[in-house]
């Protein structure tokens, strides 16, 4: 299993609104590397003031990745795109703020995978290992 970082800007497709919890599950962009069964942290930027930047979710690949075709109301169409699976959200604060995220994350602008080498930290603070 691979972990990845997802840029979420919630002026453009709002998290918060358009996931109903665990289980939902949604396209995003994808890189070319990622396989169903890795992790991605889902990030949301400072675009929107009403929410603190950091990771507020996470999921894993269940389908991709792929070209998503036909959908010309979603960001994803024509472009490189895999499905995710949301396994946990909180709609308050977030699960990692945005300068704890900073000790793992190369940049905030694209989907890239994190460092291997960080792996044990990000699965302590989002709970899936002790």
């Amino acid at each position: 299993m691979k972990i990845y970082y997802e840029p979420v800007n919630v002026n453009q497709w709002n998290i918060f609104e358009k996931v109903s919890g665990i289980g939902h599950v949604e396209p995003f962009l994808a890189t070319k590397s990622m396989e169903e069964g890795d992790l991605v942290l889902l990030h949301v930027g400072s675009q929107n003031k009403k929410y603190e930047s950091g990771i507020y979710a996470y999921g894993t690949i269940v389908k991709g990745p792929y070209i998503l075709r036909n959908s010309p109301s979603d960001y994803c169409n024509n472009k490189n795109t895999c499905d995710i699976r949301i396994d946990y959200i909180c709609y308050g604060t977030p699960l990692i703020s945005h300068a704890e995220a900073t000790r793992f994350v190369m940049q905030f602008r694209t989907v890239h995978m994190i460092d291997q080498e960080h792996y044990a930290d990000v699965l302590l603070k989002i709970g899936l290992k002790k």
